[in-house]
């Protein structure tokens, strides 16, 4: 006996109070994480839609990226190394990340891979602080 309890329902005290304690601050932490922003770009036969994009630094960020063409495209980031598959008509791809560098980057299509891209746009990434988003 413990303090007039029995032994096994002291150890059955300590457990749940342990529980508690280390459970708890984790179910709170996750609630409080950050939700990807969702950012849908058409791709048309002439240019990205939105043609430029202003996204925070250091920000979970989801591109939906959908071919509303007629023709094959593709969407590249290349100094975020980010390079879809060639999209036909009517095909999407998805990429997550966190822009990890502020600065203004180019945005493209080159669904031949010549290094001679059809069309382009701009991806400025700003730091949180900065006005004008």
């Amino acid at each position: 006996m413990v303090n007039g309890l029995p032994l096994k329902q002291t150890f059955a005290c300590v457990a749940t109070l342990l529980t508690a304690t280390v459970v708890m601050p984790s179910v709170q932490a996750k609630s409080h994480a950050p939700h990807n922003e969702v950012v849908n770009v058409l791709i048309t036969d002439h240019g990205f839609s939105p043609n430029r994009l202003i996204e925070p630094l250091d920000t979970p960020l989801h591109l939906h990226i959908q071919n509303v063409g007629k023709q094959q495209h593709e969407f590249a980031i290349p100094e975020y190394r980010i390079y879809t598959r060639t999209l036909g008509p009517g095909e999407t791809s998805d990429v997550e990340f966190s822009p990890w560098e502020s600065g203004t980057f180019t945005m493209y299509s080159d669904p031949v891979a010549d290094s001679q891209p059809e069309f382009t746009g701009q991806f400025i990434v700003k730091d949180k602080m900065s006005k004008g988003r």
